[in-house]
């Protein structure tokens, strides 16, 4: 398949393109022109310069592809507009679309468990993402990806955990600790959007392992040592807004359906995969130079 991704170069898209690639696929990539891309040319992906403002204006070569992967995540304020600009131009191609979303649509669960039929009832984070997964939807040749919190890797939410561990200083967790992610390993994520795009598989999917420890549980396995403290959410809001909600959160998300219909099947959960996560972390260190 010719396929043209968006993120490429970040944290998931990092570990996906490679993975379509090794699959036989041509994939090319948008890239800011200020990223180094080295990497992904080495693996043989072609590069296209820009952001994802510039779509609008690329639109018109985008009708030899096959398939169109939106993986980019912008953290600014303007972060729906630019989505909604990427959703508009990728959907009015004939070529198979996926749009990342993610599970904190789902709000906070408690022990109910959402699966990717129940009705979203999003954090203010993430308020404008089920608009848009619905005008993703409605052109029939969409999926919706929804990953979970993402850990393994350079960019882990849980690498500061790693970091602060190494050096024996403080572990923090916002809120109390008892609170659940819903979780999956960026190699597993990468598997997940394989087969969603080499299936075409159409409607909502989750990519959540088996991972059902707490947060506190999870970061104990960390530690090493490591004093834990926990942060209530209203003190954590005075510096991470109401992103601090979203660390906070407690969530029981399903992936079943989503492993029945592309035969998908996470090989990894995160407390028996931490001497993995580990390794990764000391490799990724090693290769910044951070370590000796």
């Amino acid at each position: 398949m010719r396929i043209f991704m968006t993120g490429a170069t970040g944290y998931i898209g990092s570990a996906v393109a490679p993975a379509l690639i090794d699959r036989g696929h041509e994939v090319t990539a948008l890239v800011r022109p200020e990223t180094d891309s080295g990497k992904l040319r080495a693996r043989g992906a072609s590069i296209v310069a820009g952001d994802l403002s510039s779509l609008p204006s690329l639109a018109s070569s985008f009708g030899s592809y096959d398939a169109f992967l939106h993986i980019a995540q912008a953290n600014t304020p303007d972060a729906a507009a630019l989505n909604r600009t990427a959703l508009d131009v990728f959907t009015a191609q004939p070529g198979f679309f996926v749009y990342t979303s993610g599970v904190w649509v789902c709000g906070n669960t408690g022990d109910a468990v959402a699966d990717e039929s129940t009705p979203p009832n999003p954090l203010p984070i993430v308020a404008w993402r089920p608009e848009q997964e619905q005008a993703a939807l409605a052109t029939g040749r969409s999926a919706v990806l929804r990953p979970g919190c993402v850990y393994g890797g350079r960019q882990s939410l849980c690498r500061g955990w790693f970091e602060a561990s190494d050096k024996k200083q403080t572990v923090y967790l916002v809120g109390d600790g008892n609170n659940r992610w819903a979780m999956v390993n960026l190699h597993d994520l990468a598997d997940c959007y394989v087969r969603v795009t080499e299936q075409r598989g159409t409607g909502i999917f989750h990519a959540v392992d088996d991972t059902n420890e707490t947060l506190l549980g999870c970061a104990l396995g960390i530690a090493n040592g490591a004093v834990i403290e926990t942060v209530p959410v209203e003190v954590s809001r005075q510096k991470y807004g109401p992103f601090a909600d979203a660390l906070a959160i407690d969530q029981c998300v399903s992936s079943t359906a989503t492993r029945q219909k592309l035969g998908w099947k996470p090989s990894r959960d995160f407390t028996s995969s931490i001497d993995e996560q580990w390794d990764e972390w000391r490799e990724d260190q090693q290769v910044s130079g951070l370590v000796g």
